[in-house]
C-alpha cells in the first residue's frame, strides 16, 4: 500500500516515516480490512494493525473499528512515559490518514460517533497494565464494559483532539506545555471582573503545529505570535481589495502600524500569523510561508460580550483573515487548526465566538460546516454581524480526510 510521512506537531516540525500493507481478512472477519501500519522514527519504530469492519454498519453507535499496538521489543530504554508517548503517536496517524467512510449507515440510523478501539499488545504484563492505567488517567481512552466481564479502552476523537499532544510527546517537545493558569479574578476598567489571563505566547515563538493533510494540502501549518517586523506584510493584506472590504484597515502604512500598535498593546488578546510550510512529492519540506491573520481574544473582556448572552469566563473569539491568494484554498485547513488551539490552550474554554460581517456568506458557511452555529444578526457600531459560535461539545476535532 506504500508508504507516507507524517510530522508530529513539535517545532520544529519533526517527520516520521508510515509503511502500511494490507494483510488477508480472516475467516472469521471476512467483512474486516486489516491493515499493519508501521511508523518509523529515527531510533525507534511503533507497529499496529488496524482492524475496519467494511459494508452496512448496524446502525449501532459503537465503533467497530480496533486498532492494535504492539509494545512487544520496543527500544530501549522501556518506561510507561516512552510506551504511552508511542500509543498517542500510533492515535495521531489513525485519526489523520483514515477516516469512517467505508461504512455504510441504515437510513434515519444513528451515525457513530468516531473513535476506535485500543488493544495494547505487550510482552510485559506489569507495564502493559501500568501503561493502559496511564492513558486512562491522562484521559485518552474511556473503558467500556464488554460480555463476560470484560472490557475496552475506547479513544473518541473528540476526546483526542482535545488533550494537548505535549502531555505525551515530552520528549520530543520539551518545555511548550504549561498546564492551566489558577483561578484569579481582576477588573478591568474597574468594573470587567474576570479572571486574571495568562500571558501570550513569547515574541518570535511558534506556540501551535499541526500537519494538515488532504486531498487540497499536505502542508504543516504553525501559529506564531505578531511582532512590529511583520508591518509590512499586515500593510500588504491589509490593502488587499478582498480583504479590505471586511477589514476596512486599508491605507498607508503608518495606519496599519497605528492599527498594529493598537493590537500589540492589548491586555485581553494577541495577534499571529498563520505559516504553510508545503511537503513535496518526496515528502520534504519546503520552506515557511506566511499567509493567515488572526486575533485571538477573551470575550468575556472584549465588546462583543455586551452583545452575546451567556458569556462564560474562558470563552474566546477571534477575528481572521487570509491575505495570500495562493492559500484561499485551504480555509478547512486552518479554520480547524485556529479552533484545535484555542480548545486546546485551556480546558476551560467552552465556546468559541465568531461575528463576521452579515453579507460575508462564504465565510458563515464555512463557520457551519465546522459545527458553528449562528446565535443572531445584530448590529456593532461599524457593521451589521452574524453572531456565530461554537460550544466544545459540538466540535468533531480535526478531520483529515476532506472531500
Amino acid at each position: 500500500m506504500g508508504s507516507d510521512l507524517l510530522y508530529l506537531p513539535v517545532e520544529p516540525p519533526v517527520g516520521m516515516r508510515t509503511k502500511l500493507e494490507s494483510l488477508p481478512p480472516s475467516e472469521q472477519a471476512s467483512q474486516t480490512e486489516t491493515t499493519k501500519v508501521t511508523i518509523q522514527a529515527a531510533e525507534d519504530a511503533i507497529s499496529a494493525v488496524l482492524e475496519r469492519a467494511t459494508g452496512l454498519g448496524s446502525g449501532s453507535n459503537v465503533s467497530t473499528n480496533r486498532l492494535r499496538i504492539s509494545l512487544a521489543g520496543a527500544t530501549e530504554p522501556r518506561s510507561v512515559e516512552r510506551d504511552c508517548e508511542r500509543i498517542w503517536i500510533a492515535l495521531y496517524w489513525y485519526f489523520h490518514h483514515t477516516s469512517d467512510q467505508q461504512i455504510i449507515v441504515p437510513e434515519g440510523k444513528p451515525v457513530p460517533e468516531r473513535c476506535v478501539e485500543l488493544v495494547i499488545e505487550c510482552d510485559d504484563p506489569v507495564i502493559c497494565t501500568e501503561t493502559a492505567a496511564s492513558v486512562e488517567r491522562l484521559g485518552l481512552v474511556d473503558i467500556e464494559p464488554r460480555e463476560g466481564g470484560k472490557t475496552a479502552y475506547i479513544v473518541f476523537a473528540t476526546t483526542f483532539w482535545q488533550i494537548s499532544p505535549e502531555s505525551f510527546i515530552q520528549r520530543l517537545n520539551p518545555h511548550r506545555y504549561f498546564p492551566a493558569k489558577p483561578l484569579r479574578y481582576i477588573l478591568s476598567n474597574g468594573i470587567i471582573r474576570h479572571p486574571k489571563r495568562p500571558l501570550p505566547p513569547p515574541p518570535k515563538a511558534p506556540f501551535y503545529t499541526r500537519h494538515c493533510k488532504s486531498d487540497k494540502v499536505n502542508s504543516i501549518f504553525r501559529l506564531r505570535p505578531v511582532d512590529m517586523s511583520d508591518l509590512e506584510l499586515i500593510h500588504k493584506w491589509m490593502n488587499n481589495p478582498r480583504v479590505a472590504k471586511f477589514w476596512g484597515e486599508d491605507g498607508p502604512i503608518e495606519h496599519q502600524s497605528k492599527f498594529l500598535e493598537t493590537c500589540l498593546a492589548s491586555k485581553h488578546s494577541f495577534t499571529a500569523i498563520g505559516s504553510w510550510n508545503d511537503l513535496d512529492d518526496q515528502g520534504n519540506l519546503t520552506g515557511w510561508r506566511d499567509a493567515c491573520f488572526f486575533d485571538i481574544y477573551w470575550v468575556k473582556e472584549d465588546h462583543l460580550a455586551r452583545y452575546a448572552n451567556n458569556v462564560q469566563d474562558w470563552d474566546r473569539g477571534v477575528h481572521l483573515l487570509v491575505g495570500e491568494e495562493w492559500a484561499r484554498g485551504r480555509s478547512r485547513a486552518w479554520l480547524d487548526s485556529i479552533i484545535h488551539y484555542m480548545f486546546l490552550a485551556d480546558p476551560r474554554t467552552q465556546s468559541i465566538f465568531l461575528e463576521p460581517r452579515l453579507d460575508n456568506e462564504l465565510l458563515i458557511k464555512l463557520l457551519m460546516r465546522h459545527g458553528f452555529y449562528k446565535v443572531k444578526d445584530f448590529a456593532f457600531p461599524h457593521k451589521q454581524a452574524a453572531l456565530m459560535r461554537l460550544d466544545r461539545d459540538c466540535w468533531k476535532g480535526c478531520y483529515q480526510i476532506l472531500k
